[in-house]
């Protein structure tokens, strides 16, 4: 049984967490709530509570308070902070108070559905673990882990012989045929940017290991998917039951339409041979490679028999007189229709591959900094940050991440070299389109796209041009119009918080007090 408690001195708050969230679905028994600390310490005290969500900012005492006493009566709960600011002395305390997770206002109920079935999962391991803590038990109830760790050991190539593996499966009493094969499914995950910060990387890497085990294997609970250590991309390898081969790919385009309904992430399936288990460190290497080298396939599912690593003699890919042309035009469209048009014909020619994208990206960065150079900007002084240093990095991983990397690229170059020649700069139209899009579903990655730039270089720009952050820039200009709005007195409130863009009342109210002092009932009726 798993109970939860939530804390917040906002009355709505606590009603909207506790009636849209689908308990039952994360396995949660009971919902208690509370709207202050005093009365939470109660509750705790007087029951089991196993998980706690709860506001920090509250008066009296706050949700780092309850967390910190929690802590100091030893009890075993879980603890999802939520608050309106992105403090990193908050985060830190939390941290500091092994918080299982922190979330800023207004809260995504997916995101939060999420955490809480990542800390539910994370719970029964734990109760798991300390009911079952005689050795021989733990193995018989806790299979999955050891067969999980087994094929970590395989992939790792740590069992490569096959009497060694023999012995490795009876030792730890796992129901695998040691004389039968398997087939591997390599999936990349590209595109990861934006849902990665939305979800965070921990609760996204979760949910993808998931969907893996649930669609690959048809298994609840993963035994056999192991993420891939791989810097430059989230990747991850599934040891699959010998299945025909359309079977396999059925499987694959379910898993990638899975998670086109909840992600932008685009996923990229091979489906490798049967193969021994002896022979599958190997065979996950040679999948590696297929991906390397053939690039056409993104955002598919394909065989390993469908591709073949092609011989790479080039040296030279790109007009190199029409790119500079262009980019002494600082005529991006061009360059990036341009580069479209290459990628197409070297697909056609099975030549669009790790080599190829490599050429290209060496070709540009020759083009951009010798521009640079020309109107006296020190290239290094411009791509020395981390930003600049993991976009190049990736950009040879996809075909999405190359077009990443060159926008990336040329927007920053060509807005280095204006602010060096101008005055001005792209603020402005930064201002003006938030003054024309304020009611919509606005944030850094939505702005960021329309201006070609990425979120975090965005937000860095912004902030060191104007001294605020873009977020709190588009909240103050949405309570100006919504002070606007209340004036005029025709609309009530919650009417008016929709028009200004906020789909969360609670979170609106706290945020339009925050601002001017007052709440929004109190500006009206003055």
């Amino acid at each position: 049984m798993i109970n939860i408690l939530i804390v917040d001195d906002d009355i709505a708050t606590v009603e909207a967490i506790r009636d849209t969230i689908n308990w039952y679905s994360l396995g949660i028994d009971q919902v208690v709530t509370s709207y202050n600390v005093s009365g939470a310490k109660k509750i705790l005290s007087e029951q089991q509570i196993d998980i706690v969500v709860s506001d920090i900012e509250m008066p009296q005492e706050t949700g780092l308070d309850l967390l910190r006493w929690v802590r100091e009566q030893n009890m075993e709960c879980e603890f999802l902070l939520l608050t309106c600011h992105e403090n990193f002395t908050f985060a830190a305390h939390a941290i500091s108070f092994a918080a299982a997770a922190y979330l800023t206002k207004p809260y995504d109920i997916n995101i939060m559905e999420f955490n809480l079935q990542k800390i539910v999962a994370k719970l029964r391991q734990k109760r798991s673990m300390k009911k079952n803590s005689e050795y021989g038990v733990w193995m018989e109830t806790n299979l999955r882990f050891l067969k999980l760790d087994f094929w970590k050991s395989i992939l790792e190539d740590e069992l490569h012989d096959t009497e060694l593996i023999e012995q490795e499966i009876e030792k730890r009493h796992l129901d695998i045929n040691a004389n039968r094969k398997y087939c591997i499914v390599y999936t990349k995950i590209s595109n990861t940017e934006s849902d990665m910060e939305r979800y965070g990387k921990s609760i996204f890497e979760f949910i993808m290991e998931d969907f893996h085990a649930e669609i690959l294997t048809e298994k609840v609970g993963n035994e056999c998917v192991i993420k891939n250590n791989n810097m430059n991309a989230l990747s991850y390898i599934t040891i699959c039951d010998e299945e025909s081969p359309e079977k396999l790919r059925e499987r694959c385009d379910k898993l990638s339409d899975t998670c086109n309904r909840y992600f932008k992430s685009i996923i990229t399936c091979c489906i490798s041979y049967p193969y021994y288990i002896s022979e599958i460190a190997q065979a996950n290497q040679k999948l590696k490679q297929l991906f390397d080298y053939n690039l056409g396939y993104y955002g598919k599912s394909f065989f390993e028999w469908d591709v073949e690593i092609p011989a790479t003699s080039e040296i030279h890919i790109l007009d190199l007189e029409k790119i500079i042309d262009l980019v002494a035009r600082k005529d991006k469209t061009q360059i990036l229709k341009y580069l479209k048009r290459v990628f197409d014909e070297l697909s056609v020619l099975n030549k669009l591959n790790l080599h190829s994208l490599y050429l290209i990206k060496q070709e540009l960065v020759q083009v951009v900094y010798a521009d640079l150079m020309k109107e006296g900007i020190q290239a290094t002084k411009l791509f020395y940050d981390n930003l600049s240093i993991r976009t190049a990095d990736q950009a040879t991983a996809s075909i999405i991440d190359m077009i990443r990397w060159v926008n990336y690229l040329l927007e920053k170059t060509f807005l280095y070299e204006e602010e060096v020649t101008k005055s001005h700069t792209i603020i402005d139209k930064i201002n003006v389109y938030i003054q024309e899009h304020y009611a919509e579903d606005i944030g850094r990655n939505e702005i960021a796209g329309i201006f070609f730039l990425t979120p975090e270089y965005l937000a860095k720009l912004y902030k060191k041009r104007t001294g605020i952050y873009l977020k709190d820039y588009i909240n103050e200009y949405r309570i100006e119009k919504a002070k606007e709005f209340l004036k005029l007195g025709d609309k009530n409130v919650s009417d008016v918080a929709e028009l200004v863009g906020f789909d969360n009342f609670s979170y609106f109210s706290t945020l339009f007090k925050k601002i001017t002092g007052v709440s929004p009932k109190e500006f009206k009726g003055n």
